[in-house]
């Protein structure tokens, strides 16, 4: 069975009970294995985080470059404008990739923040 690789964006987000290092590693690398479990990945072009202005702990980058060795990705992480009723305590991702699927992700707090079209 042949797939055909495309580029395309794959969106992930995740939320943070308290902004502490080690609670963000762990939902980092949570979030960024369910998207890798959940996907056909088979090029990673480069990675954008965001995250709300009450996460200020530790940057989500440093957690994949440092835990999963990836030095040769490109990484941006920017704080999420702040608008009435945000939500607190959220991280999100956009990966740009070459992959065969494009399957999102939301973990915790953050399955809030889209709703599945039936």
């Amino acid at each position: 069975m042949s797939f055909e690789y495309k580029i395309v964006g794959i969106r992930g987000a995740t939320s943070l009970s308290e902004d502490h290092p080690i609670a963000l590693t762990e939902n980092v690398l949570e979030l960024w294995n369910e998207i890798m479990d959940k996907n056909d990945i088979s090029r990673i072009i480069s990675v954008i985080f965001s995250v709300t202005p009450d996460i200020k702990s530790l940057n989500p980058a440093t957690i994949l470059r440092e835990k999963l060795d990836l030095n040769n990705v490109p990484f941006m992480c920017l704080e999420e404008a702040s608008f009435n009723d945000s939500r607190e305590k959220i991280i999100r991702v956009l990966i740009i990739c070459e992959s065969s699927t494009q399957n999102f992700v939301y973990l915790h707090e953050a399955k809030n923040l889209r709703t599945k079209k039936e």
